[in-house]
């Protein structure tokens, strides 16, 4: 069967490749929005957990009253790390990037904080509103920011991201298929007189249609395959400039998709492609 569907393919190579083309181009689609939401997911676990929270100090507060703050706001339940942060290592974290006005500002103007990092535990959004709480009642405290606001709109960007992809992942499903459909159809169509003599002998029906659902099969996988290799060649491109330029400042490195999501996705154009061509055998074997 898969030498008879090799056979196939090589009648109608030009029309299979366009066919693979075509399958390569939709899946590509898919797996570039897949890579987006892997590597916003990456930033959102980096930005948004461990929680930071800033606490603004007042100004007038001594030395010991800051150290003695610090080591009870290290105490708390919910904090995995205090670091107290004062007005010139402010000003000079602020000037690293060469701003010449920020680093011969007086240190007056930028405030003293304490920096805590919060337990995995205290991710939820309840807890963190908690911690502020209590610590905006402290006399040293003039503020306390807790950044869950820009956390939660990542978040919230994150999962219309998701829905966005599902409605991309359909409309791609959907091509593959009818791609795959009648290019077996055509295929089909060429090749009716070879089936009616296999008829004629006494061929079963899973002889006739094996070689057509292995091809259907195959256009599905070397289309997925193809758009994986196009993707990775994408992400080396993209990843070389983008480290230059905004990796060291935002933090984070460009993720490529998992393993398993490549296996899945040339799995699932296998699949898909073989359901295309049963489609197509129903309709064409009974015609």
């Amino acid at each position: 069967m898969f030498e008879r569907a090799l056979k196939g393919l090589r009648q109608q190579l030009g029309t299979q490749m366009m066919s693979v083309a075509t399958v390569a181009l939709a899946l590509f689609c898919m797996a570039a929005a897949l890579l987006v939401l892997e590597n916003a997911g990456a930033m959102v676990r980096r930005w948004g957990a461990p929680v930071k929270v800033t606490v603004f100090l007042a100004e007038g507060a001594s030395l010991e009253q800051v150290d003695s703050l610090r080591r009870a706001l290290a105490g708390l339940p919910e904090v995995e790390e205090a670091r107290y942060v004062s007005a010139a290592e402010a000003r000079l974290s602020l000037s690293a990037g060469g701003d010449q006005a920020v680093a011969n500002a007086p240190v007056e103007l930028f405030p003293a904080t304490i920096e805590l990092r919060l337990v995995p535990s205290a991710v939820s959004a309840a807890r963190v509103a908690s911690v502020a709480l209590r610590v905006r009642r402290i006399p040293m405290v003039s503020e306390v920011e807790t950044y869950r606001g820009f956390t939660e709109r990542l978040r919230s960007l994150l999962a219309g991201g998701r829905a966005a992809a599902g409605v991309i992942a359909l409309g791609v499903l959907l091509c593959v298929f009818a791609v795959v459909s009648n290019t077996v159809r055509m295929s089909l169509a060429a090749r009716l007189r070879e089936i009616e003599v296999l008829r004629l002998v006494g061929a079963t029906r899973s002889y006739i249609r094996g070689p057509f659902l292995i091809e259907g099969a195959m256009l599905g996988g070397v289309g997925a395959l193809v758009a994986v290799l196009l993707l990775g060649v994408v992400y080396l491109t993209v990843r070389g400039q983008f480290e230059v330029s905004l990796g060291t400042l935002l933090g984070l490195h460009p993720v490529f998709l998992p393993w398993s999501v490549v296996a899945s996705l040339v799995m699932g154009g296998c699949i898909l492609g073989a359901l295309g061509s049963a489609a197509a055998l129903r309709r064409g074997l009974h015609s």
